[in-house]
């Protein structure tokens, strides 16, 4: 990254938990940007069935509507990055040079140039453009060097084996119960095979995450020490109004498929979606006890989990010359 103190950093890197500071660079935000304008996007299409019946209406609606969701994922991004430059700067990690904020937001903006880029040229089979897969990739990278971490908390006796065991059969029955509501949406368990998006599956812990966090604006502003003092509290709360808005949002997309895609709806999409969203609050939910329950750092969040099951199964069906889950 342009402008950064070397010096400085070296010093940082001893007390950055996990190496994050030394993986530190210019994909910093990663593909978070994308995601949180393809969230505002999707929300907007719940809210408003009309502006999504418009964007399908023809190929013309979808470019200007990708085009101005580009636009403001840059802006977005070209905002992140220069809250991490002066971020950085009043850490001391940034050099005193005229121009280094400057350089370092173009270096955020164009390294997410490159992820839209790569969002628009990656193709996963039956999931759309690869946003999903550019989410999942550094939650799989990152596997290994976070198994290794916990392995070293056994070690030393900050995990057991009854951890490992309920944590292991925890992740197990999450992946089991992903693998079955990908075959619900997929039509291979329903009475007239017709397939429903998967982004049923993905986007709503996605956009209960999202809605929750600014539910907790007010309260964190008002009253911060409440949470300060008890940090867990903050992190049930999430979990309860999450489990409460993922059932919401699959029922908006059934209304949204109803509206626009009606010759997908089928005798039984109302039990399947019922038993999607029990999937996701059990799958999200869990995960998140899971995690405060234990100090595994390999942990994903019932959102991140969902999205990475579901982007390996769309692979593994390319791979084996299955046509996939939905076309």
């Amino acid at each position: 990254m342009p402008g950064i103190d070397t010096a400085a950093l070296a010093e940082q890197l001893a007390y950055s938990p996990n190496g994050a500071m030394a993986r530190f660079s210019i994909f910093a935000l990663g593909v978070m940007p994308l995601l949180a304008v393809f969230a505002y996007a999707e929300i907007a299409k719940l809210a408003f069935p009309s502006f999504a019946r418009w964007q399908m209406a023809s190929s013309k609606n979808t470019f200007r509507t990708s085009l101005v969701i580009k636009a403001i994922i840059i802006v977005l991004t070209a905002i992140q990055g220069y809250g991490v430059m002066s971020a950085l700067s009043a850490m001391g990690l940034v050099d005193d040079a005229p121009g280094v904020t400057g350089a370092g937001v173009v270096s955020f903006v164009g390294a997410s140039a490159v992820m839209i880029w790569l969002a628009d040229m990656v193709r996963v089979p039956n999931l759309g453009n690869g946003i999903w897969l550019l989410l999942a990739i550094p939650l799989l990278g990152a596997l290994p060097r976070e198994f290794a971490t916990s392995i070293e908390l056994t070690r030393f006796g900050a995990a057991t084996f009854m951890d490992w065991l309920v944590t292991s059969l925890a992740i197990i029955l999450a992946v089991v119960m992903i693998v079955v509501a990908n075959r619900l949406l997929s039509g291979k368990d329903g009475e007239d095979g017709q397939p429903i998006s998967l982004a049923v599956l993905l986007w709503p812990p996605i956009l209960a995450n999202t809605v929750a966090g600014y539910f907790f604006i007010i309260p964190m502003v008002l009253a911060p020490e409440l949470f300060s003092d008890a940090p867990g509290l903050l992190t049930m709360a999430a979990l309860a109004l999450s489990a409460i808005l993922m059932p919401l949002f699959v029922c908006a997309y059934y209304r949204l498929i109803r509206i626009v895609r009606p010759d997908i709806v089928r005798s039984d999409i109302r039990a399947i979606l019922l038993a999607v969203a029990g999937i996701q609050v059990l799958v999200c939910v869990g995960m998140g006890l899971l995690k405060q329950a234990t100090s595994f750092s390999f942990i994903p969040s019932g959102g991140m989990l969902i999205a990475c099951v579901t982007v390996v199964l769309a692979l593994i069906g390319s791979f084996g010359g299955r046509s996939g889950l939905v076309p």
